[in-house]
């Protein structure tokens, strides 16, 4: 018999159900006045491995986060056993709250990074730990790339979402269709009310969204960070790869298709107070690295 005041039920990984659970319960226990109790999260039967990915890992931590930082007591139960031998031995979720707070785990599957708690002052060390994660396991390859937009998100974090470190990534490499899977999900105040806050002119999310992407553009909040970062994250998505932002009540959809770059915009029926930028990069769109085996002095 369950003593948890409170049951939280995920049954499903359906992208939309999960992500509006999620922030339906990050509204409620925010804005709760009690504190302290039991609070149960429960991935259903129908929550598998194969269909588990990093947006799914660095939303639900984030929700563990806030309520661990309302003072509640986290039961996890996960159904599918083969999905909670993953998360409880492979991400080893509990050890990031049991104790001191642990930033980072590194996983005993070498295809994955591991979840990383976003902590200011740390983005190098994440950098340069994911630039030779992917150097080492494809040597031939340019990921500078791929470290300058972690760079600029993980800064866009720092700087923007003032999310009192409830922020986290999850980078997960997709050996069969040889993809790089990239989720960083804080819950702050959100991409799309920052450019609002700021640019009072711009009147629903779906156009701060897009305005973001724009070269330089500002919430004015740190000196050293010209604006978001999110057009250099833009203008490196190579072939096939797709970026998602989900920020307020809009969802932004980029796809690379040849020279070209298509943008969707979304309305949503529900809340993310904070944003969740989650992308997919084809290894086949990555530039071969240049080697010139000739010097001359």
């Amino acid at each position: 018999m369950s003593i948890a005041k409170y049951s939280c039920v995920l049954s499903s990984c359906d992208k939309t159900e999960w992500i509006e659970k999620i922030c339906s319960w990050n509204s409620s226990f925010r804005n709760s006045s009690s504190c302290y109790g039991y609070v149960e999260i429960r991935l259903g039967k129908n929550v598998v491995i194969h269909k588990f990915l990093p947006y799914h890992i660095v939303t639900l931590s984030c929700f563990i986060e806030l309520l661990r930082s309302k003072r509640y007591i986290v039961f996890l139960i996960i159904e599918n056993l083969e999905l909670k031998e993953f998360i409880l031995n492979d991400i080893s979720i509990k050890n990031y709250w049991n104790g001191e707070k642990l930033d980072h785990i590194d996983s005993p599957n070498s295809s994955r990074l591991n979840l990383w708690r976003i902590v200011e002052g740390k983005a190098e060390e994440y950098e340069l730990s994911i630039h030779r994660f992917f150097s080492n396991k494809f040597p031939e390859v340019d990921f500078y790339m791929l470290k300058t937009c972690l760079a600029e998100l993980y800064y866009n974090v720092f700087d923007h979402a003032k999310a009192g470190g409830n922020a986290f990534s999850y980078i997960y490499y997709e050996e069969v269709k040889k993809i790089i899977h990239i989720a960083i999900c804080d819950f702050g105040r959100g991409i799309a009310k920052t450019i609002r806050d700021v640019y009072k002119d711009i009147d629903n999310d779906k156009d701060a969204l897009l305005w973001s992407l724009k070269k330089g553009i500002s919430a004015r909040s740190n000196t050293h960070n010209a604006g978001f970062g999110l057009d250099t994250v833009v203008s490196a998505l190579s072939e096939k790869s797709i970026l998602r932002i989900v920020s307020n009540k809009a969802l932004l959809i980029c796809t690379k298709k040849g020279p070209s770059l298509e943008t969707r915009m979304y309305d949503l029926p529900f809340y993310l107070q904070g944003s969740l930028i989650y992308f997919d990069l084809p290894i086949a769109g990555f530039e071969q690295l240049e080697i010139n085996e000739e010097f001359t002095f």
